[in-house]
């Protein structure tokens, strides 16, 4: 009975012991996935990471990592989903202000403060992605979704033949000013702001000359 009882209390110990030391797995898979491709792209970049690293690091088996993204290209649309979600989601406590210049170069600035975690992580895709077209398109497209949403957002319409325009406009906007942000050391992104500024005061005089000429 005595060597019975210790073959459990040993059995137990050992069960405990492997409970303590196994890592949690995340309550949010999607976050965790998102935040464990972030991390790794800073680290090594993007080209040559596998989606099963993705999934280690962030604390997930393939099946589970599987159902909440199925693929590299997934991960990185949920990641620029989140970040809309988050920059949309400060406007409820601080809403758009001003013209359609001053909502836009607001919108556009959050969007960078949220991506500014990441800075390395988004320079090494910005590098990486053009050679994985597959999944560079995916983000591209993620992207296109983004900026409507900017410009619905800034009470401009992404409607029609004008709002596919808009859409160009912004988006070489956003490029322009994407390009100084990966450069810019300031705590205040100043020169990236300086930099936003002066494209959107371009489009904005571009279209007030339009209007002239068309009037």
């Amino acid at each position: 009975m005595a060597k019975s009882a210790r073959k459990k209390t040993a059995k137990s110990g050992k069960a405990k012991t492997g409970g303590a030391g196994a890592k949690a797995k995340p309550t949010d898979p999607k976050a965790a996935l998102r935040e464990a491709l972030l991390r790794r792209t800073a680290a090594g970049g993007w080209r040559d990471l596998s989606y099963a690293e993705i999934a280690k690091e962030a604390g997930l088996s393939l099946a589970a990592a599987y159902q909440a993204y199925p693929s590299k290209a997934a991960i990185l649309t949920g990641i620029g989903r989140d970040i809309d979600s988050r920059v949309f989601a400060g406007l409820e406590g601080d809403p758009l202000e001003g013209s359609a210049k001053d909502r836009l170069f607001d919108l556009l600035m959050r969007r960078f403060d949220a991506l500014n975690q990441h800075r390395e992580a988004f320079a090494a895709l910005a590098k990486d992605l053009p050679r994985t077209p597959g999944e560079g398109f995916a983000l591209l497209c993620q992207l296109r979704s983004s900026l409507v949403n900017m410009l619905e957002a800034a009470g401009i319409s992404a409607s029609g033949l004008r709002g596919a325009l808009r859409i160009e406009g912004l988006g070489a906007i956003y490029a322009a000013a994407l390009r100084v942000w990966f450069k810019d050391e300031s705590a205040d992104l100043s020169k990236t702001m300086a930099e936003l500024d002066k494209r959107l005061s371009q489009a904005e005089r571009c279209i007030e000359m339009t209007r002239r000429r068309s009037a």
